[in-house]
């Protein structure tokens, strides 16, 4: 008997109109267990080489992983892939709430999504079977519409929806489920869009047993006990939430200001939680999970309802773009739900646009792009949506932007592998650097825990508890480069890469939060039955890094992929406690190609034949030779 999980995947053929069930046996699901990983094989396995984005035999997949949705906290996960029109490798966009649950409930561990609708359509899957329905009326309308007439029509369902971005294939859209939780970065809402397909709905069915229902119940015991003794998981679940930050140690770690020109920001007080208050309208809770991270913020203008603030906008739509008015920052991340657009790489695309206008290098059309509260926000967030003038330009993300501008405008597109940087600051935070680089997807936040945290000067008290087991065992200052660092950025981001792909939440799970990496090979055999270890579970990290890497080779992205904007290399941190810090651009390049043979790459940050022999991966082996 299989448990916490289905063995099977369903394929949907938008041309044909067609369904078909593909099972899977239990050596597929301990192999690849993670979603992502599943995802990812599946693309490697049975679409063509060099397919574009938006081609209609593209993959788009939405993925549990073989805990996620099952009824214990921070389970809530899973993925959506495809190839990302952003960067042209893979493309991975994660997202937490409710669509978790009903994506397994659904009878099926993955829906592959190929070819095109005619027309504009929904793919509703109710109680396990699966129809295509009409979308022609919710065709150009916000995601807050579609989910009145969606609510309406299919009650009690659970929906991913794309907006005006999403059709407009914005090369950064993203797919919004339940109205508050974003399939944020790799442009899945795009490629959605580019197969005419408004939104998944998902009704009924039901969850998979669990072998160990009663240890399940116990795990839901000792996780509030636990969380509530954890500083950063209280900081996740208290008032203002983990979207707002800022005030609380942005500035320890460096702030991005005006698209990473300086880190002088004068107005850290404008977003502190007394500022939040007056906004708050709730929180957007995810199931089984009592850490509440994401909280909804709106002005009186706005559908409250779409206010779910996640940890990037903040910084991205307001000291990135000069902006201290904490009222339209809110306003704008509504906006992000309501036309499903990914607020970071948004951000960093408008931050593009004020930089060149600043230079004299882009007209702002008539609107207001300056470093300063009086950004034409709203009115740019709008024409970017709906490929408006200026917009139409900002759309294709600030890389390609650049170089249809040229005149050397590349020099302010703060981009790694053609996708937008993040606000959290490389320069004073190596880990992240080096991960922002080298990182399949191209730059995350979260692409592993923060160095910030393991600081000799600032970092949180018991934040190497848990990074023992992992093999650190020291606390490094944050802004060091070294070999020597090298490794703890290699167990870090495996570590991540191994609870992403499980379906788990970051913010529940070791490092530095609730679960240990023991409590996660635990869970995973509760679950599932499986005889696992936390081996098995830093291997499925090092599987899923393994595979993102492959595929990226395989559609043409190389080394030189691999680097961050010069901005860094140039330009110091110009204030507070790690004024000065730059990245010396030689040492990161020797780091790098450290990193890659610590990973079993070559030169090239090729996977090495034995490399993927030694992860059972040997069928894609022939891969190297293309």
């Amino acid at each position: 008997m299989r448990y916490g999980y289905h063995g099977k995947s369903l394929y949907v053929d938008l041309t044909k109109r067609q369904f078909r069930e593909e099972k899977q046996n239990e050596n597929f699901y301990r192999r690849y267990p993670g979603g992502s990983v599943m995802a990812t094989v599946k693309m490697l396995q049975e679409t063509k080489q060099g397919l574009d984005a938006f081609d209609p035999e593209s993959y788009l997949m939405f993925y549990s992983g073989i805990v996620s949705g099952m009824p214990a906290p921070g389970l809530a996960r899973f993925v959506i892939c495809g190839k990302s029109p952003s960067t042209g490798g893979i493309g991975e966009a994660r997202c937490e709430g409710p669509f978790a649950v009903a994506l397994k409930k659904t009878g099926f561990d993955g829906l592959i999504i190929h070819g095109a609708c005619q027309t504009p359509s929904i793919l509703v899957i109710e109680d396990g079977v699966g129809r295509l329905e009409s979308a022609e009326d919710l065709w150009g309308k916000t995601i807050g519409e579609c989910e009145k007439v969606l609510q309406k029509t299919y009650r009690g369902a659970s929906n991913a929806v794309i907006g005006p971005a999403g059709e407009n294939l914005v090369r950064f859209a993203n797919v919004v489920c339940d109205k508050n939780h974003q399939a944020s970065r790799a442009g899945m809402g795009a490629v959605m869009g580019s197969k005419l397909l408004k939104a998944v709905v998902l009704l009924g069915g039901s969850l998979p047993a669990a072998y160990n229902p009663e240890e399940l119940e116990k795990t839901n015991t000792w996780f509030v006990e636990k969380m509530q003794k954890n500083v950063l998981s209280m900081w996740q679940h208290d008032r203002p939430g983990f979207g707002a930050w800022i005030h609380t140690h942005g500035i320890d770690a460096a702030l991005c200001v005006n698209n990473y020109q300086t880190s002088i920001c004068e107005y850290t007080e404008e977003y502190t939680p007394e500022k939040f208050a007056k906004f708050y309208r709730g929180e957007a809770n995810c199931p089984f999970c009592p850490n509440n991270c994401i909280k909804r913020y709106a002005t009186d203008g706005d559908d409250e309802m779409l206010g779910g603030l996640h940890q990037e906008a903040l910084a991205s739509l307001g000291p990135n773009l000069g902006n201290s008015d904490l009222e339209k920052i809110i306003t704008a991340n509504v906006m992000c739900n309501e036309y499903g657009m990914d607020p970071n790489s948004l951000g960093f695309s408008i931050s593009f646009a004020q930089e060149c206008v600043q230079k004299g290098l882009l007209d702002g059309g008539g609107l207001n792009l300056s470093f300063s509260p009086e950004v034409d926000l709203v009115k740019i967030i709008e024409k970017i949506a709906r490929r408006q003038g200026l917009g139409d330009l900002l759309a294709e993300g600030a890389y390609r932007a650049a170089k249809t501008i040229g005149k050397g405008a590349d020099k302010f597109a703060m981009t790694v592998k053609k996708t937008e940087m993040t606000s959290t600051e490389p320069r004073s935070q190596t880990n992240l650097a080096l991960g922002y680089a080298t990182a399949a997807v191209g730059p995350r936040y979260d692409i592993c825990e923060h160095d910030w945290d393991f600081d000799v000067n600032v970092g949180w008290e018991h934040s190497l508890e848990y990074c023992r087991t992992l093999g650190i065992l020291d606390r490094i200052p944050m802004q060091y480069l070294g070999e020597d660092k090298v490794k703890d950025f290699k167990a870090l981001n495996n570590l991540w890469a191994a609870v992403d792909a499980l379906g788990m939440c970051l913010f529940a799970t070791a490092p530095t939060r609730v679960y240990s990496l023991e409590d996660i090979a635990k869970l995973y055999h509760d679950i599932t039955g499986f005889e696992t270890s936390s081996y098995e579970i830093m291997r499925l990290g090092e599987m899923k890094n393994q595979v993102f890497r492959l595929y990226n080779y395989r559609e043409g992205l190389g080394p030189e992929d691999d680097i961050l904007p010069q901005r860094f290399f140039d330009n110091a941190i110009d204030a507070g406690t790690l004024k000065g810090n730059k990245l010396d651009k030689n040492k990161f390049q020797q780091i790098v190609r450290f990193y890659y043979s610590m990973m079993g790459w070559d030169e090239n940050g090729r996977p090495n034949k034995a490399t993927l022999y030694d992860l059972g991966l040997d069928w894609a082996s022939e891969i190297l030779d293309t």
